[in-house]
């Protein structure tokens, strides 16, 4: 995750005390195009300040996105982090150690594992089926 000043740590799954998840309005950046923007806020034990991470993804779309949509959006992603978290901490992740060097090429994200695992998700392409947007049309953006 990611602090204000733009630091990347690496934090222990059991020493996370929540997670949140909050969505921009679905915004129009072309003609048939939308926007969404997921902000990651991570509350870590003994930690001064939440760390944070954005996640955004466009997809063509033949009706503006509604609120229906946005919550099963929040909930498809909740159970994605519900299941990183219990892989974490079932220890079947990629471990990473900050005085690694190695650490910066291997690192997994949240951020980075969420993607990678709606990119592969059934329920979200169902989301966006039932929502009229395209599911092939979904990309990531950094």
């Amino acid at each position: 995750m990611l602090d204000k000043d733009r630091h990347i740590h690496m934090v222990p799954a059991e020493r996370v005390l929540m997670m949140s998840i909050e969505h921009s309005a679905a915004r129009k950046v072309d003609s048939e195009r939308f926007e969404i923007e997921c902000h990651l806020k991570l509350s870590v034990e003994s930690f001064p300040h939440p760390l944070e991470d954005v996640i955004r993804f466009t997809f063509a779309s033949t009706v503006v996105p509604d609120q229906k949509m946005m919550t099963e959006i929040t909930f498809v992603q909740n159970h994605i982090v519900k299941s990183i978290f219990d892989k974490n901490l079932a220890g079947d992740m990629t471990v990473c150690a900050p005085d690694d060097p190695r650490s910066s090429e291997m690192g997994i994200t949240i951020s980075s594992e969420i993607k990678a695992q709606m990119a592969v998700s059934k329920q979200f392409r169902e989301v966006l089926i039932r929502n009229g947007a395209l599911p092939e049309s979904v990309v990531f953006v950094r």
